[in-house]
């Protein structure tokens, strides 16, 4: 296969949302991704890798991309799921331009010690951590976290069977409050805001009950509360230089706005406001990344949207071409193995307020569990990832 240097590699657990916001500003797209679905099928050109970009052979893997790309592409987009793999993206940039943060950023987020001595130089609140396990902290829930995890995979309460396995592990003091993430912009120095996001998170019991289960755009934030975040952003996008699009999650607790996690590269939620931009978010990430902030478009009275990922209740194969709705992406492949706990698929509703919406959403997730059989449709609490 060939290619010309108008063609984006795309690499993350899923790719499609990257790739269709790619095509819309008329890339070629081609993607590397754990499920290569229905929906990414007819953005792309999709390669599976379904064991996780982690456990790849780093310089086999590049070669073979270089060998399906004998007329270099125009650059490389990574998204969730290469937390881990620095590796791999510096040994990519040997090879193709990165359109994204410096691999730099990835490792400081995988060295908890690191990032939060980094919060504490800039006066960030966080919850509070511990990087030895809390036996002696009766009455408080606390949290054990993996580092370089996404969409909450890495993160567990803590119990007295629970010891960190390595460095990358550490423990936070769990805060009650609304989860919520501002999606941002950034030229290396500067940045624009895109929105607010309220996060939903899974609450079923083990083994990840903070699985990232889906968001509501436009959250609102008192002033006082934007100010403040929107300072950390500033101080974050310039001690790291961070470019492209990123975001940052929060909880909005009584004592104020605590810090939970930088996600340094196109998230989830960032789908929630493509209708903004008629050529796709990506063509304005790239832009970013070589020092170019957009013009963003002036938000009215908004329209909230709202995306909410079903993960399967039990494993079962995709039957024959179920009758999907409009509002249903990521359509697994007639025919495939889908695994309990996995995610199935994505909804979309859009509506006035977050309440309509979300009550959409569960209306349309009831919808389809029944859809696609009586086996899978049971009281489910949603769970993983951004």
């Amino acid at each position: 296969m060939s290619a010309n240097n108008n063609t984006l590699l795309i690499l993350a657990n899923s790719g499609r949302a990257t790739a269709e916001s790619a095509r819309r500003g008329g890339y070629r797209v081609a993607v590397f991704d754990g499920y290569c679905d229905q929906d990414t099928l007819v953005a792309a050109d999709c390669w599976p890798v379904t064991q996780g970009f982690s456990n790849l052979e780093v310089d086999r893997f590049v070669d073979e991309v270089a060998s399906l790309f004998p007329i270099k592409p125009y650059g490389v987009i990574y998204g969730a799921g290469l937390e881990e793999s620095t590796i791999l993206l510096r040994r990519l940039s040997t090879e193709f331009r990165l359109f994204g943060n410096d691999p730099s950023v990835l490792e400081l987020l995988r060295r908890p010690r690191r990032y939060f001595s980094l919060l504490d130089r800039l006066e960030i609140p966080y919850p509070q951590v511990s990087f030895t396990p809390p036996y002696s902290a009766a009455g408080k829930r606390w949290l054990i976290k993996r580092a370089g995890s996404c969409g909450g995979q890495g993160v567990a309460y803590f119990d007295a069977a629970h010891s960190a396995a390595d460095t990358s592990c550490y423990y936070q003091r769990h805060m009650p409050g609304q989860v919520m993430s501002i999606l941002f912009i950034a030229d290396g120095g500067r940045h624009c805001t895109i929105g607010y996001n309220r996060l939903g998170m899974g609450a079923s019991s083990t083994p990840a009950p903070f699985l990232y289960s889906g968001a509501t755009s436009h959250a609102s934030l008192s002033h006082a509360h934007c100010a403040n975040i929107e300072l950390i952003v500033s101080q974050l996008v310039s001690e790291l230089r961070l470019r492209g699009i990123n975001s940052l999650d929060f909880v909005v607790a009584n004592e104020g706005v605590f810090v939970i996690d930088l996600n340094p590269r196109p998230t989830a939620t960032l789908e929630l406001y493509e209708h903004l931009m008629g050529e796709g978010w990506i063509k304005y990430h790239i832009a970013a990344c070589l020092g170019e902030l957009p013009s963003l478009p002036l938000v009215g009275s908004a329209v909230i949207h709202g995306q909410r990922i079903i993960y399967s209740p039990r494993s079962f194969e995709m039957p024959g071409e179920p009758k999907w709705k409009p509002w249903v992406k990521d359509r697994p492949l007639v025919g495939s193995r889908v695994v309990e706990g996995q995610p199935l698929c994505s909804l979309y509703a859009k509506g006035d307020s977050v309440e309509e919406v979300e009550s959409v959403l569960r209306q349309r997730q009831d919808e389809i569990l029944r859809m696609l059989g009586a086996s899978l449709y049971q009281p489910f609490a949603h769970k993983v990832a951004v």
